[in-house]
């Protein structure tokens, strides 16, 4: 029941609590509607609801992600990569090369009797020196290693494995690099018909002449091959940055060959110096992936903390160690003679 002269009002939705409610004077009614329109009864532009009471305005806050920096961080770091690339090819592989050969030298001074054995029969393991190779006329002289795998041609030249000692009966093969860790190949197309070429090894020192320069295309293991003669066949890449085929030089061996151990036998493809270790591709592509890491998370955790000075601080040795690791690992990938 209602007291005479008072009227009701209508029960009207609460949104604040979620229930109805009825004001129970007129006066209230109107001071709630008052003040309902003050704060916003649709006319200001608020949502209103089907009843006519004003809805709560929902807002979402996505986190400020800057994506923008990310993706400059990540071309950034393809940026360093590629950099850093070139900078190891060009400028530390030939220092690494030239440290690997003071190596080779002291331990072919140092432990003669066990490194030279080779008129016994007794060929040094992959990677250790077999003798010194001496070119003149293009400045050669460089200790070579048994081996033609793109690690063993880290540390100079390698005598490919199945092919006869140098001295020996038949065709003696000696790959090198072109253009990186140390090229010592590098000027191997200019060697022309009658210059020499000497080489010291355990079965005492051989000299040779030259006869012919060639270029064969990948795939022909003709130079490689037994052979009657006595010869020395000197094996690179030919065709710069990207391999097109193999500059080979042939000498003749000034002399009789004496009895040394070896046997010629076909080679792998890994082994012919115009692949890469297999392997070292996956390496690769998992230590530049670490570095483009590293890279962003450095980035956002500089714009995170507001303190980038320490953060590069603390993220330069991480990049350059992980960077490097990359470049030797695409490094071991291209081709043996590159």
């Amino acid at each position: 029941m209602t007291a005479p002269g008072v009227t009701t009002a209508p029960r009207t939705p609460d949104v604040e609590r979620g229930r109805y409610s009825a004001p129970p004077f007129q006066d209230m009614a109107e001071g709630s509607n008052a003040s309902s329109r003050s704060a916003g009864d649709g006319s200001d532009g608020s949502p209103v609801d089907d009843d006519g009471a004003k809805g709560r305005s929902w807002t979402v806050h996505l986190p400020d992600i800057p994506l923008m920096k990310l993706a400059g961080a990540a071309l950034f770091g393809l940026g360093i990569l590629t950099l850093l690339f070139i900078v190891y090819l060009f400028a530390f592989t030939p220092l690494s090369a030239s440290r690997n050969q003071q190596r080779l030298a002291q331990t072919v001074s140092g432990q003669p009797l066990k490194v030279y054995k080779l008129v016994a029969g007794s060929v040094p393991p992959e990677g250790e020196p077999v003798g010194i190779l001496t070119i003149p006329s293009i400045n050669v002289r460089q200790v070579f290693v048994e081996g033609t795998s793109a690690s063993d041609l880290m540390n100079g030249p390698g005598l490919m494995p199945g092919t006869v000692v140098p001295g020996g009966p038949g065709n003696s093969v000696v790959a090198a690099r072109s253009l990186t860790f140390g090229a010592p190949f590098g000027q191997l197309g200019e060697l022309r018909p009658g210059y020499r070429i000497r080489i010291v090894d355990g079965a005492g020192t051989f000299n040779y002449r030259v006869t012919r320069s060639l270029r064969v295309t990948a795939g022909q293991h003709d130079v490689v091959a037994p052979t009657a003669d006595n010869r020395l066949t000197l094996v690179t890449s030919s065709g710069g940055i990207a391999p097109d085929g193999r500059l080979v030089v042939v000498a003749k061996l000034l002399g009789t060959p004496v009895a040394v151990n070896g046997t010629q036998a076909s080679l792998p493809s890994s082994e012919l110096g115009l692949s890469g270790d297999p392997a070292a591709g996956g390496l690769a592509v998992l230590w530049s992936l670490a570095t483009l890491l590293v890279l962003i998370g450095a980035g956002w955790a500089a714009w995170r903390w507001r303190r980038p000075g320490l953060v590069y601080v603390f993220a330069a040795p991480i990049v350059v160690a992980c960077g490097l690791l990359a470049c030797e690992s695409l490094a071991r990938a291209l081709p043996a003679t590159l």
